[in-house]
């Protein structure tokens, strides 16, 4: 029974939070050799949603979910990043999407980075709601020894269908669409652990906060 403000909200919830993340070190994977693979786990708060259509009487449950990264440097200071979320039927959640990020700026003599990324995730909720998601961020790095420091302000876009019918969840029983924009702020810290190991901690700020951390390998 989700009316059209609902589905708005909806959509700022899942189809923005759910978006792709960075995660990562802010200085660029090194050209045709660099490589990393990691697996990360989001947090999403869905207390929200409990408030929409029928409502909830209990308190909804965040919801956390992994994602698998795979990221390459193919040339020039440009990294491509491939990340998805298999189907569990717990969540009844599964996405995939990338990221190209290009690393246009190294200071030479101060340990600063500067990149933009482009970024675009799918996502299919329970067969109720599919979502694609867009968005450009700008991101500055500052690596210091073993840590990294990033943060950055972006613009996205999300577009989402809601099913209907007997399963759906609409107030008017047909298939509807809704699309949000807005901007989000990004920041966080990637950890080097022993040679090649890595630990990145990030918070992304939509209408909802969203929590994310990972741990991979970079060569």
């Amino acid at each position: 029974n989700l009316s059209a403000s609902d589905r708005v909200e909806a959509l700022k919830i899942i189809g923005m939070g759910t978006s792709a993340k960075l995660l990562s070190d802010p200085y660029p994977l090194g050209g045709y050799d660099g490589l990393e693979m990691g697996l990360s786990i989001e947090s999403l708060p869905t207390d929200d949603l409990g408030r929409l259509g029928n409502r909830l009487t209990a308190p909804q449950q965040d919801v956390a979910y992994p994602k698998l990264t795979i990221g390459k440097g193919v040339y020039n200071n440009i990294d491509i990043f491939i990340q998805f979320t298999p189907y569990t039927r717990q969540d009844e959640l599964s996405q995939f999407g990338g990221i190209m990020r290009w690393g246009f700026y190294q200071a030479q003599f101060q340990p600063l980075s500067a990149s933009i990324l482009l970024h675009m995730n799918n996502g299919n909720v329970g067969n109720v709601l599919t979502t694609r998601t867009y968005g450009v961020d700008l991101v500055g790095g500052m690596n210091v020894s073993n840590v990294a420091l990033f943060g950055g302000i972006g613009f996205i876009e999300s577009t989402g269908t809601f099913a209907g019918g007997a399963s759906g969840v609409t107030a008017s029983g047909r298939l509807e669409s809704e699309s949000v924009s807005g901007y989000h702020t990004v920041y966080g810290a990637n950890v080097k652990i022993l040679e090649k190991g890595f630990l990145a901690l990030q918070i992304d700020r939509y209408s909802v906060p969203v929590f994310s951390g990972k741990l991979g390998v970079r060569f």
